[in-house]
């Protein structure tokens, strides 16, 4: 998360539950009559870690380390919520999402990181060139019918 800027623009990600793109085309389309089938909306992730724990490593974790994993997996969650909406409500929109894959977690205040950083930066930017999108997944529930 970024900080503050001049007492009034916050990270994107931050009102809308990681990831803004649901804001951006509601804004675009309802508040600026933007016409979906004229309009591409771009969102770029900040990098997808892997998902899940390795085997076992459930039966190791104490009560409170349970915290930080149902609290990311909520987080997760609801990014994909904004994704999916924004396609189920306006399939005309152009909707393209990118995202990297990241072989584990890198936290965003670790100044020794940026030249790994810089290299996911530059994949991304061959990511976007291509056009290599990433898939919305579809919401299920249990027990749904496809």
């Amino acid at each position: 998360m970024f900080p503050v800027v001049a007492g009034r623009y916050v990270d994107g990600g931050v009102g809308s539950y990681t990831n803004p793109c649901y804001l951006a085309a509601y804004e675009a389309i309802c508040c600026l009559g933007w016409k979906p089938e004229e309009t591409t909306l771009i969102s770029l992730g900040c990098g997808r870690p892997p998902s899940g724990m390795a085997p076992g490593a459930a039966s190791r974790l104490r009560p409170w380390n349970w915290l930080s994993p149902v609290v990311g997996a909520f987080l997760q969650s609801s990014g994909h919520q904004q994704q999916h909406l924004v396609d189920l409500i306006w399939p005309r929109l152009d909707f393209r999402r990118f995202q990297v894959p990241l072989p584990e977690p890198i936290p965003s205040d670790d100044p020794a990181r940026v030249p790994e950083l810089s290299g996911y930066g530059a994949l991304m930017g061959e990511k976007i060139l291509s056009d290599d999108t990433e898939e919305i997944a579809p919401l299920t529930t249990p027990g749904a019918r496809r």
